[in-house]
């Protein structure tokens, strides 16, 4: 016998103010452009690159807008460049 699951929740598509608060609560720069550019991707069928639903705007936004927003644009203090190379 299965034992009964909870039923999903559905999903409710974030405004551009909710992601905007978030992104200013990640302390992301211009919280307000990243907002824009996060639904312009996503909507309005809220689907991933390999075409999964998104079910979870906020885990999605962390994981792939707050981690490309924070990557250094600079080479780190421990590589070391070697002629025209940085290793």
């Amino acid at each position: 016998m299965k034992t009964p699951t909870k039923p999903r929740h559905t999903f409710e598509p974030p405004t551009e103010a909710e992601v905007a608060d978030y992104a200013a609560g990640l302390n992301m720069p211009e919280p307000l452009a990243i907002a824009r550019q996060f639904i312009e991707c996503y909507a309005p069928e809220w689907r991933d690159t390999f075409n999964r639903p998104i079910r979870n705007w906020k885990m999605k936004f962390r994981q792939v807008w707050a981690k490309r927003k924070q990557r250094p644009h600079q080479r780190t203090p421990t590589q070391k460049p070697v002629g025209n190379w940085t290793l």
